[in-house]
């Protein structure tokens, strides 16, 4: 049923078209606000106590009534799961590398702005324009993708929702030196280190298996610090652009590279799928 709910949920966007409209993240706004109101000066609040809380009341409240459903009918889980994973994904990361490499063909000054600011391309010293635009390219796949779809899988629709809700309290805090900011980046570290690793695996599996290894053990110290460079660091060596080192180029090139790195995303996905294809015959998944 896990593979089944993902596999509805990603048709369901690629034929309706893009559904982030539906992914509506105003409610916990709105919580985190409320609960910062009534409780940021209580002592418990400035740490992991206060993220447990901002997370896990709502998680709480969503297997709660996962489980009133399940006495009701399997079907009514299922269509929760597949809803709750739907909602989890983030921006549909196909939708936005359409629009830029379209915008970059037609020399859309304005449009490749938009989708760049979209994609939080940043400005890092010694990295050209295109390079940065490839990391950042690699990172959401991780973020508004991969992540959900492995904690999904491990966790169920709880999982999915938990990953969906860790990277949104991370991006709240920012760079705040808090204790409370603290705790969400580091619970949002803790639950990418896997996911990204086996993302990294991915693109391996899709592209170049020995210059992604190699790559990604070069920018791996263990940490969740490198979770981030291993995705990046997997991801262009697959595709030999770590070695020829992504630099600047006219917007036809450009583009052409970052087709190249959509076509390894989605293969990637497909890997995926197919060892959740796998694993389900198997028994090993239900």
């Amino acid at each position: 049923m896990t593979l089944i709910s993902i596999l509805v949920a990603l048709a369901l966007e690629y034929v309706l078209g893009a559904l982030d409209h539906l992914r509506n993240w105003s409610w916990y706004d709105r919580w985190l606000t409320w609960l910062e109101q009534r409780s940021g000066e209580r002592h418990f609040w400035d740490g992991p106590g206060g993220v447990l809380v901002s997370i896990g009341l709502p998680l709480a409240g969503l297997a709660v009534f996962g489980h009133a459903l399940a006495d009701a009918s399997v079907i009514f889980v299922f269509a929760l799961g597949t809803f709750i994973f739907l909602y989890s994904l983030g921006a549909d990361l196909n939708s936005q590398l359409d629009r830029y490499t379209a915008a970059l063909h037609a020399d859309d000054d304005n449009t490749i702005a938009l989708v760049e600011e979209q994609l939080q391309v940043p400005n890092v010293l010694g990295q050209s324009g295109v390079e940065r635009m490839l990391r950042s390219v690699f990172i959401r796949s991780h973020e508004q993708l991969f992540g959900v779809v492995f904690w999904f899988i491990a966790l169920g629709m709880v999982g999915g929702l938990l990953f969906a809700m860790s990277l949104r309290l991370r991006r709240r805090v920012g760079e705040s030196n808090t204790a409370f900011a603290d705790a969400s980046r580091r619970l949002h570290g803790i639950l990418s280190w896997p996911s990204s690793r086996a993302e990294a695996l991915g693109f391996a599996l899709a592209g170049n298996l020995v210059d992604a290894v190699d790559g990604w053990h070069k920018a791996d110290d263990g940490s969740s610090e490198a979770n981030d460079p291993v995705l990046c660091a997997a991801g262009l060596s697959s595709l030999s652009l770590g070695k020829s080192g992504a630099g600047e180029a006219d917007n036809t090139a450009i583009a052409t590279q970052v087709e190249e790195v959509q076509a390894l995303i989605n293969r990637t996905l497909l890997v995926w799928l197919t060892i959740l294809g796998i694993m389900t015959i198997g028994g090993w998944l239900t």
